[in-house]
């Protein structure tokens, strides 16, 4: 680990400490930030900083429950709009033996959900993937099914729109099980992915399409592409985007045009925090040759 990347962890952390007070101050609490701040402190104490110790992880998990709305059907509106964030926490608030009943509960229902639930196709199993996924690891899911990797041709790859990639990015993840397995894999499509990946990386780097260029470059993490010169590439950028404060992404004009009440009254949580997650989370699994975020608890 680099000193830059763990130096940009400790900015990281520090603002997401600071990001703790806006929640406070903020007029309508939203529980989502309060839990996007959770998975970022793990990352940075875990992954980043490697502080074992955990310090402000540990005494931000109670804090996160106390978040929850004691409204039943509040709580329920925020817990299935974002039921992989929650089994995330889930799994960070057991490893510090802190216990909710609502998230339990909710867990427990999605699995149940889950179980009894028919993919319709490839697609759906893939997009439903994670969260199967976080179940299994809070040891409630059965054993997942090996899923097939869909191959496409070097020219369907290179003309592939917003959608085709989103769905390769999680057909990647499904059929690796994040990087667990890739001896299954074909070769030929292999070599393919190995060729164009960094260019569609960087390509979504170029257009500031963040959020798309991040979950490509975890891709070729969990293809275990550590050799491509691409990959430290993606990593440079992603590090080149902090702030001084420890924030990344730089959005000037994306704060202009907030509409609601609640984006304008809270920019740096509806804004920034989700996507610092998503580059402490990208940097993590770059850089870290043995974190995989969702295999960390």
């Amino acid at each position: 680990m680099s000193e830059q990347v763990r130096s940009a962890g400790a900015r990281a952390r520090d603002w997401l400490i600071a990001a703790q007070d806006l929640i406070k101050s903020a007029s309508t609490l939203n529980p989502r930030y309060a839990f996007q701040i959770l998975v970022g402190l793990w990352i940075c104490e875990q992954a980043l900083i490697e502080d074992q110790s955990y310090p402000c992880t540990s005494s931000y998990t109670h804090k996160v429950c106390q978040c929850i709305p004691e409204n039943m059907d509040e709580a329920q509106d925020f817990l299935y709009a974002d039921p992989a964030l929650v089994l995330f926490s889930l799994g960070i608030l057991r490893f510090f033996d802190v216990h909710s009943d609502q998230i339990e509960l909710f867990a427990a229902k999605i699995s149940e959900l889950l179980q009894g639930h028919v993919d319709q196709n490839e697609e759906e199993a893939s997009e439903l993937f994670l969260v199967r996924f976080l179940l299994r690891r809070l040891r409630l899911y059965p054993p997942l099914p090996a899923y097939t990797l869909r191959a496409l041709t070097p020219s369907e790859l290179i003309h592939a729109d917003d959608a085709t990639i989103d769905m390769l990015v999680k057909n990647i993840a499904a059929a690796t099980q994040f990087g667990q397995v890739t001896r299954e894999l074909k070769t030929d499509f292999m070599c393919t992915l190995s060729s164009l990946l960094p260019i569609i990386m960087l390509d979504y780097f170029r257009d500031y399409n963040l959020e798309t260029g991040m979950q490509v470059l975890r891709c070729m993490r969990y293809l275990h592409l550590y050799e491509n010169k691409s990959r430290r590439s993606g990593l440079n950028f992603l590090l080149a985007q902090q702030q001084a404060d420890g924030r990344f992404g730089f959005f000037a004009y994306e704060l202009t045009q907030l509409q609601s009440t609640e984006q304008q009254s809270s920019p740096d949580l509806y804004i920034y925090l989700p996507l610092t997650v998503s580059f402490l989370w990208t940097i993590a699994e770059t850089a870290h040759p043995q974190f995989v975020l969702a295999q960390s608890f």
